[in-house]
């Protein structure tokens, strides 16, 4: 009886570990997918950096202002 009990236990540890690395591999990707910045951004977000500060109202906005102003 009490080697049933574990076994079954056993058997669902095993079931919570695959799960919980396959949450983990989605949210890296998640992840990635959220951090991603075009290269061409990258250099205009470093000359952002060099300049004065600068507030947007919006995403739109700022992304304007990298097309636009820089």
């Amino acid at each position: 009886m009490a080697e049933a009990i574990l076994h079954n236990l056993h058997k669902e540890m095993e079931l919570i570990v695959e799960r919980l690395r396959s949450i983990e591999e989605n949210v890296e990707e998640i992840h990635d997918d959220l951090h991603r910045v075009r290269p061409e951004y990258l250099e205009k977000l470093e000359k952002i950096k060099k300049g004065k500060q600068h507030h947007f109202e919006s995403k739109k906005e700022f992304l304007q202002f990298l097309d636009n102003e820089i």
